[in-house]
């Protein structure tokens, strides 16, 4: 009955959300994806100095999906990861951190690289922000929405890790090159698993092999997501009460800031 349940969430989820997706042939090119116009503007690029009158320390520059924005979140500003990450770095600093948020609900990592009618892509604009800030601090959530627009056969899902993983080492090679001089500092999420014991544990856990792998060939590190969750998920996750929603609380999102933070080696405050 459960697994009828997840499975039929899901592909509503991919008639919900599905995006027109035109693979690029061979050599190594990610495969791209045409966001339809306006889905850039739902996130936006939110750039918050400092606190005031404190020196700022460092940049950090937060990418993704809707992990990134908060969505799911009671205040998105205040308790998703990313505010709370950078708390955590503000501390560990002893100086404001300058935020640029370029996340965007829905993203996922073909659309990342693609074409947005209404503007530059998300890697676009990540590529200008680590030109401007060398050596900034970067976190990205991507490939929960690679997952969900996959399709429904064991096939079409093992294609999707497979684009997924040759468009994550695109994505990071090119972040890499963006930062003149210095590295940027980058974090990958490693996703959650909002329904344990169902199917999703397959798919789930192949995901995160595969940011594992691909963040180590890259020098990224991984921000344990799930194992965060583990044991947790109907605290973390709205799933369990809200069937149509898999993104996390308040608890979930301090969670996966805490992963961010612990990555890092940065210790509570």
């Amino acid at each position: 009955m459960f697994y009828r349940l997840v499975h039929g969430f899901l592909l509503s989820l991919l008639v919900v959300l599905a995006f027109t997706v035109s693979c690029a042939p061979g050599g190594g090119e990610p495969v791209r994806e045409t966001v339809e116009s306006g889905a850039q503007t739902v996130a936006g690029e939110a750039r918050e100095a400092g606190v005031a009158g404190e020196p700022v320390g460092e940049v950090y520059v937060s990418l993704g999906d809707s992990l990134a924005v908060g969505v799911g979140s009671t205040e998105p500003d205040r308790l998703g990861y990313t505010p709370l990450y950078r708390e955590a770095l503000e501390e560990e600093a002893g100086a404001g951190v300058d935020l640029i948020g370029l996340g965007i609900p829905g993203e996922t990592s073909a659309s990342f690289v693609g074409e947005y009618p209404s503007g530059d892509s998300q890697l676009v604009q990540a590529e200008a922000a680590l030109a401007e800030n060398p050596g900034a601090e970067v976190t990205l959530s991507l490939g929960g929405n690679d997952l969900l627009r996959a399709g429904e056969t064991a096939g079409e899902r093992e294609a999707a890790v497979v684009a997924y993983g040759e468009n994550l080492d695109f994505i990071l090679g090119t972040l890499e090159a963006a930062s003149p001089g210095e590295p940027p500092r980058i974090t990958v999420l490693a996703l959650y698993n909002p329904a344990p014991g169902t199917f999703t544990d397959r798919w789930a856990g192949q995901l995160n092999r595969e940011i594992r792998a691909v963040a180590q060939e890259n020098g990224a590190l991984v921000a344990a997501g799930d194992r965060a969750f583990e044991g947790n998920e109907s605290d973390y996750a709205r799933f369990e009460q809200y069937p149509w929603d898999i993104h996390p609380t308040d608890e979930g999102y301090r969670a996966l800031a805490g992963a961010f933070a612990e990555a890092r080696g940065i210790q509570p405050g």
